[in-house]
């Protein structure tokens, strides 16, 4: 069967090949085989080719950190999931045909587009978190967040409102804007210098409790501006590739503070029953429509390398998808 294997780390890629190794072997005790369908490719996958994203691990590794599957086969003790049932799995390592893994390591999610359920660990996940595990957040606060146009800031945008709260988004290119409005954001600004006053100038009023940075340097000093007295500014992202950046200032006499989120670090600290819980809550809007991930393009597994070059470039619609079961 195929499979994407990293050889070597790189900015370049070069070391990304797809390859054909065994099939995996038959589940045993507590364990299932499941057949990917789809997999995305996240910034949090690009960093972790280069050898750039939290510890790299030994190689040669299968990228890949999530993905909707089937399962195929199900091994002695397993009661909870049968052969045929559409699941998440928790691990990397998903850029394969198909994968033995623990039972424990998969969660059953209803059926709906596979194409959308493949982004449901990560995407769903990490706007929902962030909205109600910061801060408490209550009707008419306000939230602002960067890369609004990526796919977490598209959910948080959507989550936001079904909460009642604001959401201010923030992108880097100007005609970002129109894209934004296409898919139901509003409040949107372009980044800049004087983002603070143009912010305040439009919400004067209202509480900025909470900012979600995705891109670090003087992009976070810049939401940092913009919170009020007591806002936590919450970095989950690194595309710039700097430092986060929050004026003392703030920090010593107006108690804005800064933070971090990993959505790995969740789900090793969560109970299954939890995850289960945020999983189950958060397929429901996934198929009702409420939450939705624009797709650019599609890829087989043989083409991995030109998804993961595409993936990587500046300027896209929406996320680049690999099919490894197709």
């Amino acid at each position: 069967m195929k499979a994407v294997r990293l050889a070597r780390y790189g900015a370049d890629y070069d070391g990304v090949a797809c390859v054909e190794i065994d099939e995996p072997p038959a589940p045993g005790q507590d364990e299932v085989t499941i057949e990917i369908e789809a997999s995305p490719i996240h910034p949090a996958d690009l960093l972790s080719l280069a050898g750039r994203y939290a510890t790299p691990p030994p190689l040669p590794l299968i990228p890949g950190g999530e993905a909707c599957g089937r399962v195929v086969a199900v091994g002695a003790g397993v009661d909870h999931l049968a052969a045929g049932q559409r699941v998440i799995p928790l691990s990397r390592g998903n850029w394969v045909a198909r994968r033995t893994v623990r039972a424990d390591d998969v969660i059953a999610v209803p059926d709906g587009d596979p194409l959308q359920l493949a982004m449901l660990k990560v995407v769903p996940a990490t706007a929902h978190l962030m909205l109600t595990g910061i801060v408490p957040l209550q009707d008419g606060d306000a939230v602002i967040q960067n890369a609004a146009n990526s796919s977490v800031g598209l959910a948080a945008a959507r989550l936001g409102r079904r909460m009642g709260v604001t959401v201010i988004n923030v992108v880097r290119r100007e005609e970002l804007i129109d894209e934004l409005v296409r898919h139901g954001a509003g409040n949107a600004f372009l980044d800049g210098s004087d983002l603070a006053d143009r912010v305040r100038g439009a919400f004067g009023g209202v509480a900025i409790r909470l900012a979600l940075d995705a891109v670090a340097g003087e992009a976070s000093l810049r939401l940092g501006e913009c919170l009020s007295p007591g806002g936590t500014l919450v970095s989950y992202g690194l595309l710039s590739g700097e430092p986060c950046m929050l004026r003392p200032g703030r920090a010593i006499f107006e108690g804005v503070s800064l933070t971090g989120f990993w959505l790995s670090r969740h789900i090793a600290e969560t109970p299954r029953s939890g995850l289960e819980a945020l999983y189950g809550e958060l397929a429901g809007l996934v198929n009702d429509g409420t939450l939705a991930t624009p797709i650019e393009a599609t890829y087989g597994i043989d083409e991995a390398v030109e998804a993961i070059r595409r993936a990587a470039r500046f300027r896209r619609s929406g996320k680049i998808m690999i099919l490894p079961g197709a």
